[in-house]
């Protein structure tokens, strides 16, 4: 009984961990990451979800390596070690990007690629993940990379369907139409929206999984 119950609780604490980065303690929302590309490319759903994929293909792979080598090395080569791993990862998608999925989404989304490395993924890859358990890191990292690819893609939804009338390159059926909405200051708008929303619901998500892991003790 207690050996079940220590699996009980340990599910509901490395489920609670996804669910914290994904939702409660959102990568973008919360702690103010990746902004850079939701602003300047979340204008079409095509565009989010690419940049959410290639974000997984990143920061997953690297922040089980930094987990399961972060500790037999030292601190000064750990950054280069993800440079170098990150860089060719990164080559890897734009090459699938550009030869199987579409040159024109590559064309407008390779400048940006290079930033999920820097901008979003760096300090917690590097620092997080190398002095975690790896299964915490690749939970940790699934959860972070769920988040972002929430908000990129919900405000890249709602962009494309106010300033083209369609979804995902699919006319949704309406005429009305707010070219303005492509500009950056309408990404701010969304996400402090989202914010808001977040504010009201991480409370709850939180107090549920509390008393989980009250009931299994």
């Amino acid at each position: 009984m207690r050996k079940k119950g220590n699996m009980r609780r340990e599910f509901w604490r490395t489920t609670h961990l996804l669910v914290e980065n994904a939702v409660t303690n959102n990568i973008v929302l919360i702690q103010a990451l990746g902004l850079c590309p939701i602003i300047a490319i979340s204008t079409t759903l095509q565009n989010g979800v690419v940049m959410a994929a290639c974000t997984a293909a990143v920061m997953i792979p690297l922040s089980l390596v930094m987990a399961l080598l972060g500790n037999v090395m030292p601190k000064w080569l750990r950054p280069a070690v993800y440079a170098i791993l990150a860089s060719l990862l990164l080559v890897g998608c734009s090459f699938i990007l550009e030869r199987y999925i579409s040159t024109e989404l590559y064309a407008g989304l390779h400048h940006f690629i290079p930033l999920i490395a820097v901008n979003l993924l760096y300090a917690r890859t590097v620092g997080f993940s190398s002095i975690m358990h790896p299964v915490a890191t690749v939970m940790d990292s699934v959860g972070s990379t769920v988040g972002f690819g929430l908000v990129i893609c919900a405000v890249s939804a709602i962009r494309e369907v106010l300033a083209y009338g369609t979804l995902w390159s699919i006319p949704v059926g309406t005429d009305f139409t707010l070219p303005g909405v492509t500009a950056p200051f309408t990404a701010f708008i969304l996400l402090a929206f989202l914010a808001a929303t977040l504010q009201w619901t991480r409370q709850r998500i939180s107090a549920f999984f509390r008393r989980k892991g009250e009931d299994e003790e």
